[in-house]
C-alpha cells in the first residue's frame, strides 16, 4: 500500500503543480495556449466498452479552459479464469489539460461489487474502490455543425479498497496489483 500512497501522490502533486497560472504577462513561450471553454458541459462513451467488459457513460463539466470535473455511471463484468466481477459504479474524476489538448486525469470509481468464484460457485457481494490515471489527448472535430472530439487515453490504476474479496481474487490481485490497457478511445459531444 505504500508504493501505491508514493504513486497517488507523485501524480495528484504533478497535477496541482500543473494548475499554478503564472503572474500576468509572465506566460512560458513554450506554453500553447489554450482558448476558453465555449461549451461548458460535454457527455463521452468508449466504442471499445465491448472489448474490456466495462461500460461507462461520463458526463464532463469544463469549469475552466483547462480544468474540468468528470461525473458519470459505469457497470464492470470482467471475466477471468477464476470467476468474474459484476460491479455497478460511479465515477468521480478530474482532468487538467497541460498543453493544448494533452491532459492528466484522475478517477475514482466506488462501487458495488458482486465478485463470483468459480471454484466454490459462489457470489460475495462488497464495496470496492478502485482509482486510476490517465494520460491523453483530446482531438475536437465538428460534425453536423455539433462539436465533437474523440478522446485517446493510457491508462494506469489499481484498487484501494475491497471489501469480501474472495481468495482467489487476493491472490489474483497481489500477482498483479495494477491495470493497465494499451490505449482506448472515447467519443463525446460537446453541449
Amino acid at each position: 500500500m505504500n508504493r501505491q500512497f508514493l504513486i497517488i501522490t507523485l501524480v495528484l502533486g504533478a497535477v496541482l503543480l500543473g494548475s499554478v497560472q503564472p503572474a500576468a504577462g509572465a506566460e512560458s513561450q513554450s506554453s500553447v495556449h489554450r482558448p476558453a471553454a465555449e461549451y461548458r458541459h460535454s457527455i463521452d462513451f468508449s466504442p471499445m466498452s465491448p472489448l474490456f467488459r466495462i461500460y461507462a457513460l461520463q458526463y464532463n463539466y469544463h469549469l475552466s479552459a483547462k480544468d474540468e470535473l468528470i461525473f458519470g455511471a459505469a457497470y464492470s463484468n470482467i471475466r477471468w479464469d477464476i470467476g468474474s466481477t459484476n460491479a455497478a459504479s460511479l465515477i468521480l474524476g478530474y482532468r487538467r489539460f497541460i498543453w493544448g489538448n494533452l491532459h492528466l486525469e484522475y478517477q475514482l470509481w466506488p462501487d458495488y461489487d458482486w465478485y463470483y468464484d468459480k471454484t466454490q460457485d459462489k457470489y460475495y457481494p462488497g464495496f470496492d474502490l478502485w482509482n486510476e490515471f490517465r494520460l491523453g489527448y483530446r482531438f475536437d472535430f465538428t460534425l453536423f455543425d455539433q462539436p465533437w472530439y474523440i478522446n485517446i487515453q493510457w491508462p494506469f490504476g489499481f484498487g484501494l479498497y475491497a471489501q469480501n474479496k474472495p481468495e482467489s481474487f487476493k491472490q489474483q490481485e497481489e500477482e498483479e496489483p495494477f491495470f493497465y490497457f494499451p490505449p482506448m478511445f472515447f467519443v463525446g459531444f460537446k453541449f
